[in-house]
């Protein structure tokens, strides 16, 4: 059975690709939506940027941004798997590595996430 969300999600994306080709049928079209994904993508990658320092979802914000871009643009599809690749690998690491290996990832995870915390702090104060 499928849930609800995803009929709706479904609904979006099938709105979304036939817009699209609505758009793609002319060459202004075509320029009008690379431009508005270039500008809405790199809208939400900044925003990413800007919450790195902060407690919070920066680098999910930034693939998000990413994602956008991917769907047209053939180098952040290829970013973004790479991207995906590289998190897979981590984590792969993380769980099945030896404990040594676990300890430095997770603490160096730790020593990030404390370092943005701090400098945050000292930007607020």
């Amino acid at each position: 059975m499928t849930s609800s969300w995803r009929v709706r999600a479904d609904r979006l994306r099938d709105g979304y690709l036939r817009l699209r080709a609505r758009a793609y049928a002319s060459p202004l079209g075509r320029l009008g939506v690379k431009l508005a994904v270039a500008v809405l993508g790199t809208l939400v990658i900044g925003i990413g940027v800007v919450l790195l320092p902060l407690p919070g979802p920066g680098w999910v914000i930034i693939l998000a941004g990413l994602a956008l871009l991917a769907m047209e643009f053939a180098w952040a599809r290829r970013l973004l798997h790479f991207t995906r690749a590289q998190l897979l690998r981590w984590t792969r690491l993380v769980r099945e590595g030896s404990w040594l290996a676990r300890i430095v990832s997770v603490g160096g995870l730790f020593l990030v996430v404390a370092g943005a915390m701090l400098l945050s702090l000292r930007m607020l104060a």
